[in-house]
């Protein structure tokens, strides 16, 4: 791997504007548009010698040694972006936001407020906008670099987490789209200039509406900026769902969920000083916490799976899991169902046959308490199996299931089937081999 740049390091973030909407139109064509969006925007940067640091989902965040390279970047990946023919009809509109500071590395990942900065520069644009800082538009100046386009001012904007306005500026690009809506910004919003919707959303939004439908209380615990930011960003998109806070590592975690009381907790398997799993089982031991917890990983196969599940945990999220998919996802958890993809239980079965717990094998009392049909129920449960699919084994009606279900959590003491699965296999109720 070439070395990072280091000093005074121009970055770049990117993202797909509207990424949820285009999922839902696209529907299995998404994974290739992505794929290709991807390959696009790869091949301007590393065209200019950037460094790709990190991406998640439909988001990069790439490092420049020159502001000039930045931009270069930028313009010949929008201008890829515009030329291609997108499958039915789809527009892919990449919002980027560059700004250029000093920052420190560690462990090959950069810290410091530059990068902070950046992203949200990024989040304040709109999909085929180019926003620099007035840091980078600066050192440009001073360098008196030729840029690939004009640079237009757009005036101080006072965005989250900065502690005075900001000078920004847009790079106009020949033949792309020079005039967008007003910036995201906290003095704008993103309805303005369109009462109507912001009258819609401010009905749909209101008190009375949100507590009828349920409104998910959820915190993002996770060391990365960006992905907090971009979970954040697809989750306040829904009517249903509300932010309530942010943490950066496991203690924050705790701390802050016993503050805001969230539904749900986003949680980062690997975080500094309290990891994940050490947080989660902390939470779960906890009488007063009430809250889900979704573990959050880079792969479906990560080698803690298993003491997460064990910990407390409701389920599992890859990082990169598409933005309908982790709505959904959230939903389902909060209502009580498990989060366990297929893969994800066979993980679990996996490591149950490799390292068998010393209590494994031996049925505690409270299994005597279920039924005949109850137990069935609840090795169908620990083979992964949902409602439906239960109900088709058995011959009998979903709504039966659901019932046989929830006698099996109350007379087992279980938060959710995820704990159930585990429960099944640690008590010998069901054999690994039974799985299939």
């Amino acid at each position: 791997m070439d070395e990072r740049p280091s000093g005074t390091v121009t970055f770049l973030f990117t993202d797909i504007e509207g990424s949820t909407v285009l999922l839902r139109q696209l529907r299995d064509a998404y994974g290739d548009v992505l794929a290709t969006h991807g390959r696009l925007l790869r091949r301007a940067f590393e065209g200019s010698g950037g460094q790709e640091i990190d991406t998640q989902g439909d988001s990069f965040f790439v490092a420049f040694s020159s502001p000039k390279d930045a931009v270069q970047a930028a313009v010949t990946a929008q201008r890829s972006l515009a030329e291609e023919t997108w499958p039915e009809g789809a527009a892919v509109k990449v919002r980027m936001g560059i700004h250029t500071g000093d920052a420190s590395l560690a462990a090959d990942r950069y810290l410091g407020l530059s990068v902070h900065r950046a992203a949200r520069i990024c989040s304040a644009g709109h999909g085929g906008q180019i926003l620099i800082s007035p840091t980078t538009f600066a050192l440009l100046e001073d360098q008196e670099e030729e840029l690939p386009g004009a640079t237009q001012d757009l005036g101080a904007q006072r965005l989250k987490d900065f502690d005075r306005p900001i000078q920004l500026f847009q790079i106009v690009v020949p033949g792309l789209q020079e005039s967008f809506p007003p910036l995201r910004t906290l003095d704008h919003t993103p309805f303005e200039g369109d009462e109507s919707r912001l009258a819609d959303a401010a009905r749909r939004a209101s008190k009375p509406e949100r507590e009828a439908k349920g409104t998910v209380r959820v915190l993002i615990a996770d060391d990365q900026a960006l992905v907090r930011a971009g979970f954040r960003m697809i989750l306040e998109a829904e009517q249903d769902i509300e932010v309530v806070g942010e943490a950066v590592d496991g203690g924050e975690a705790l701390e802050e969920v016993r503050r805001v009381a969230p539904d749900v907790v986003l949680m980062d398997v690997r975080m500094p000083d309290l990891d994940g799993i050490e947080a989660t089982r902390r939470l779960m031991s906890d009488p007063a916490v009430s809250a889900k917890v979704v573990m959050l990983t880079t792969f479906d196969m990560d080698e803690y799976v298993y003491e997460a599940l064990q910990a407390g945990a409701s389920g599992f999220l890859l990082k990169d899991v598409p933005p309908e998919q982790l709505v959904d996802g959230i939903r389902a958890v909060a209502s009580g169902d498990a989060l366990l993809a297929p893969s994800i239980t066979k993980r679990v079965i996996e490591e149950f046959v490799r390292r068998p717990p010393e209590a494994a094998r031996t049925p505690p009392p409270e299994v005597g308490e279920l039924t005949d049909r109850e137990l069935e129920v609840l090795k169908q449960v620990a083979r992964g199996l949902s409602n439906a699919e239960i109900a088709q084994e058995l011959f009998v009606s979903e709504a039966t299931v659901k019932t046989h279900v929830a006698h099996v959590f109350r007379k087992l003491g279980l938060r959710d089937r995820v704990q159930a699965v585990v429960f099944a296999y640690e008590s010998g109720l069901v054999q690994p081999s039974a799985a299939g």
